[in-house]
């Protein structure tokens, strides 16, 4: 009898020893869900203490939030083997598959559950999924760099619609139209396809045509030989157009050129070779060629103004960028990334107030990016304090336009002025989470940009009843 029991107890204490050792966790149930043992790892993954555990119903710890998916549940009610998910309130995420015992009368009589703790696996797929972000974040700024100078493209539909179209046609060489309104960044899109080119490290060569004279304008373009005029350089000069090589020339204000200019132009898109003033040879010619134009090309061709050849050869891919008044979304992007930029020039650190913001953000920019740009360092080298206020807006705009803008945004807010504290600032809290949800679609990327938990900004985001 003492035989059997030393074996009873030895063979105890090895299924204690497996029990505990086989898996990173096991719990076994009864046929009403309250559990009968747990191993020891049970109150670190559960947050509890084992003790508690014992004798606790599934449907109780599921309900009080001890984990959110029950595997022990999920058998009972399914009568089969079930794997689960779970995460507990020790923030530990468990791959759990329950097994059902049965009776003799089919009734579920024990539920055992076999545990893997998966949290050091699933934070090591975050971080190399973080570490992908970082990487394709990092690619886009390098591709987006412009010179020196970051460019910000804006990421509402309508913008993100125009990069895709750009990014899609940058590696072929065909003759691009940028067409679009005076200050919507002609300039800095042209040096974006440039950038996202094959050619992208060869020279990207800008010319206004609008700035410069026409007989001085045909020199640059196309160079000249020795003598070719009075004032020439002795050894001649190369144009922009043979100057880039196999790189970029970006054209604007294209609509300025004289007619007898838009006929060599011509010549030089159709032949890829141009002739020098004063040549009898012609030389080839290989640079990317980009125009834009602020003016409607089609109605100057109506008007004899503008070649109709000219035209069809250089609206192969015509690319409309909207104005900054028809993509709102942008303009907070915009106000934020100026004021980096002209913090960054003057070594300051300003900020800018919500209703600042507002204000800027109800303005229509008739000057699109490049008058927001002025603007912003405006306010950041007139203002003394380090935060820009609505005061110092009101001062930049004439008075009846401020007025128009305030009496815009309290249409918008819907008599805001007699709103309790509580709601205005509910009423702040939604715009921001709303202005973060279209910038960085995730929840994990707002709650890093706000410096809140992600779980913070999941009930926030379902509170204001925000979705994509």
């Amino acid at each position: 009898m003492e035989k059997d029991l030393q074996y009873y107890k030895e063979a105890y204490s090895e299924l204690e020893t497996i029990f505990e050792m086989a898996f990173d966790q096991i719990t076994v149930a009864d046929g009403d869900g309250v559990f009968l043992r747990v191993s020891s790892m049970c109150g670190e993954n559960f947050g509890m203490p084992n003790e508690e555990i014992v004798g606790s119903s599934a449907y109780e710890l599921e309900e009080k939030g001890i984990f959110d998916k029950s595997a022990t549940v999920a058998v009972l009610e399914e009568k089969k083997e079930i794997t689960v998910f779970q995460m507990t309130g020790a923030k530990r995420k468990l791959m759990v598959t329950g097994k059902p015992i049965f009776d003799e009368k089919g009734n579920v009589k024990r539920v055992i559950n076999i545990s893997r703790d998966i949290t050091e696996l699933e934070n090591l797929k975050q971080q190399i999924r973080d570490q992908e972000d970082m990487v394709d974040t990092m690619r886009s700024q390098l591709r987006h760099k412009n010179g020196q100078h970051e460019i910000l493209i804006g990421s509402s539909a309508k913008m993100q619609e125009v990069v895709r179209l750009m990014e899609h046609i940058a590696p072929l060489q065909t003759t691009i139209l940028l067409q679009g309104e005076t200050g919507v960044g002609k300039s800095m899109f042209a040096r974006f396809i440039h950038n996202s080119s094959v050619n992208g490290e060869l020279p990207f060569i800008q010319i206004n045509c609008g700035a410069i004279p026409e007989e001085l304008l045909e020199s640059e373009l196309f160079g000249y030989v020795p003598g070719a005029f009075t004032g020439a350089l002795r050894e001649g000069k190369k144009g922009l157009l043979e100057a880039a090589g196999e790189g970029t020339v970006f054209l604007d204000e294209i609509s300025e050129l004289s007619l007898h200019l838009q006929v060599k132009f011509l010549h030089a898109i159709q032949e890829r070779e141009i002739m020098r003033v004063g040549a009898t040879k012609s030389v080839k010619v290989n640079a990317r060629i980009i125009v834009a134009a602020n003016k409607d090309l089609k109605e100057l061709v109506a008007q004899g103004k503008f070649r109709e050849d000219l035209y069809y050869r250089i609206s192969v891919v015509p690319i409309h960028i909207p104005a900054l008044r028809e993509r709102e979304e942008d303009i907070l992007q915009y106000i934020r990334f100026f004021l980096k930029i002209m913090n960054g020039r003057y070594g300051m650190a300003k900020d800018i107030t919500y209703g600042a913001t507002e204000l800027l953000r109800k303005y229509e920019w008739p000057g699109n990016v490049r008058e927001m740009e002025n603007a912003i360092e405006r306010l950041v080298v007139s203002t003394f304090h380090d935060t820009i206020t609505e005061s110092d807006v009101r001062k930049m705009f004439p008075a009846n336009k401020v007025k128009e803008l305030e009496t815009e945004a309290k249409a918008e807010e819907g008599t805001g002025e007699h709103m309790s504290l509580p709601e205005q600032l509910n009423q702040m809290e939604k715009s921001i989470l709303e202005e973060c949800f279209r910038t960085y679609k995730t929840t994990r990327a707002i709650a890093s940009a706000l410096g809140i938990d992600q779980s913070t900004v999941v009930k926030k985001l379902k509170k204001y009843d925000i979705k994509s």
